[in-house]
């Protein structure tokens, strides 16, 4: 994905790793809970409308459906911790 802004009115639809996002498409955390919705794509980000955040990175996302980007878990949720024998 290149690092211009694609946000634009003629464009709906976003290359990923994972998959076309289209504008529109519900954006999901990990546990189901939807984010807000796809509006456009800028750099390496979604640019979301409505709820609690305003973008996500494209790294973040584990899968694309029909009609919502599913996102993974963060990496570094266990960061710090010990290893575990």
């Amino acid at each position: 994905m290149d690092s211009t802004s694609q946000d634009g009115a003629g464009v709906s639809e976003w290359p990923t790793p994972a998959g076309f996002v289209r504008r529109g498409m519900r954006v999901l955390a990990p546990g189901g809970e939807e984010l807000g919705r796809v509006i456009g794509v800028e750099g390496e980000e979604l640019l979301l409308d409505g709820g609690n955040a305003e973008f996500v990175a494209v790294s973040q996302i584990d899968g694309v459906s029909a009609d919502a980007v599913l996102l993974s878990d963060r990496g570094d949720a266990t960061f710090g911790l010990g290893a575990q024998p």
